[in-house]
């Protein structure tokens, strides 16, 4: 392949990244009405709903590895392909099934499918931006990150309206909805191109699996690595117990559903506005950004709570808390660009994969404990003071994690020892 082959392939898939990531980020059209469906329709308990996420964290930590040993077989182009796939496959059978095995099946495909996706899209448009500068890559990377980000934003939020409208008229309608998204994705990411690096082109699989062996060793060293995995995977671990938390809060306090519906389409357009504002947000905080969004996410846990818990009329009240909801949205938006933007910090794309795994593994375990916390805490007291409980836990936290990673995070490059530093 010639310089200038490989460059126009480079800028066709940076390119097409942000297209695919429009669609590809999530599931478009299913979270809206997730409780409903699973529950009025599949006749699905809450409990079981509950421990059936559960099942999908623990399915994307196992499928960690193995997800990484497979993108060292078929490259990252068709791990995306692969995970896709499987999300069709997924959407059919949450279509089909009757019965709580049906859903765990459901659930342990999808961690599945994210897993593959986990490790390979993010790392697809790692190796096709050009060498160039550490800190210009990165800020290629988060552009093109963000650009795609913003764009699903915009779409969930007008899925989520839209799919509780179309639930009223079949509820299968947001699920077959979903699932075009889903095979439109996957149409796009059979346009990808895997790019061939000296990074990432092992002469065989036991040489992978031994820079696999590698990375692993490495990454179990890095005090930075660890301090950034303990901060962000604590974030993750919140944000998926916002979901089950503010959909409790809104209804304990008497909001309608078409209420909560354009709340939650307004959480994601939030987060789509403020997803541009994470590179501002990072050179104005710095190494404190993370504990700062951990700090926000704290204070806005205690606050709704308390909110919720006051006399006022409803309509101070909802506007409150909708507003409480929605700087919880930027800070969520902020960290999802930060976390990958951390990320690539490090140079080579062998070290990539590994890293991303780790890092799923970290946030599923954190998002296993918070959901597990947050449930039990929920099953002694309301809402609003579960809300309360786990802003101040959520407090504790941050001041530990704070204390934790102030030698760790943050550093100029001459500060950090040997053992954060990759070698290959």
């Amino acid at each position: 392949m010639t310089v200038i082959e490989d460059a126009k392939i480079r800028k066709h898939n940076m390119k097409l990244y942000p297209r695919y990531l429009m669609l590809g980020f999530d599931l478009l059209f299913f979270y809206g009405v997730r409780v409903m469906f699973l529950s009025e329709v599949k006749g699905i308990s809450d409990s079981q709903i509950l421990l059936s996420g559960a099942v999908y964290a623990i399915s994307m930590i196992i499928m960690q590895i193995p997800a990484t040993l497979v993108t060292s077989k078929i490259g990252y182009k068709n791990t995306a392909i692969l995970g896709n796939i499987i999300n069709i496959i997924w959407a059919i059978q949450i279509m089909a099934f009757n019965s709580f095995l049906g859903l765990f099946i459901a659930q342990i495909l999808s961690g599945m499918a994210f897993a593959l996706k986990y490790v390979s899209e993010s790392n697809l448009l790692s190796t096709s931006i050009p060498q160039m500068a550490i800190y210009q890559r990165n800020e290629i990377f988060t552009r093109l990150d963000k650009k795609g980000f913003y764009r699903y934003c915009i779409i969930s939020a007008i899925s989520t309206i839209l799919s509780g409208f179309l639930y009223n008229i079949n509820p299968y309608i947001p699920i077959t909805l979903c699932l075009i998204c889903i095979i439109a994705s996957t149409i796009i990411s059979f346009n990808f191109a895997d790019i061939k690096t000296e990074d990432n082109s092992a002469n065989s699989f036991k040489d992978y699996v031994k820079e696999l062996k590698k990375g692993y060793k490495f990454i179990t060293k890095s005090k930075r690595l660890r301090a950034l995995f303990l901060m962000a995977g604590t974030i993750w671990g919140i944000i998926v117990l916002l979901d089950t938390y503010q959909l409790t809060l809104l209804q304990d306090i008497g909001a309608t559903s078409v209420q909560i519906g354009f709340v939650f389409a307004a959480f994601e357009l939030t987060k789509g506005l403020f997803s541009n504002s994470a590179q501002d947000f990072n050179k104005k905080f710095k190494n404190r950004s993370l504990t700062n969004i951990l700090m926000i996410f704290a204070t806005g846990f205690i606050f709704a709570g308390i909110i919720a818990s006051t006399q006022i009329q409803f309509i101070y009240k909802f506007i409150l808390i909708i507003i409480i909801l929605l700087i919880l949205g930027a800070a969520n938006a902020i960290d999802q660009i930060l976390a990958k933007k951390y990320i690539n910090n490090f140079t080579t794309t062998k070290i990539l994969a590994p890293i991303y795994s780790a890092k799923a593994i970290a946030d599923n375990l954190s998002r296993t404990i918070m959901t597990l916390t947050g449930s039990a805490i929920l099953g002694i007291w309301s809402i609003n003071y579960s809300m309360i409980i786990m802003g101040v836990i959520i407090l504790f936290i941050s001041l530990v994690l704070t204390i934790y990673s102030k030698d760790k995070l943050g550093l100029n490059p001459n500060e950090y020892t040997q053992k954060d530093i990759y070698k290959r």
